[in-house]
């Protein structure tokens, strides 16, 4: 499953949804509360980041709207949390 972070807020539900092997993209203002999830892929989109002034860490991937485009593909379901 995809999820999409977009806050503080949705952070906390996404962490009690997500399950092992979930890809986890912080978008928008969600970038400001970036953290690793463990046994997840964690994507951080490359422009609101830079907006934010936000550093993408080592243990992050960087998400252009190209690489959003392909995980929307890959992923069967996605859920976007506010």
């Amino acid at each position: 499953m995809l999820h999409l972070v977009q806050t503080r807020p949705g952070l906390a539900k996404c962490i009690a949804n997500v399950q092992q092997g979930d890809d986890v993209v912080f978008i928008g203002d969600g970038v400001i509360c970036i953290q690793t999830i463990p046994h997840c892929r964690v994507f951080v989109q490359v422009e609101d980041a830079n907006r934010c002034g936000v550093h993408i860490g080592e243990d992050q991937l960087p998400c252009s709207m190209a690489t959003l485009v392909e995980l929307v593909v890959q992923h069967d379901q996605s859920v976007s949390w506010r």
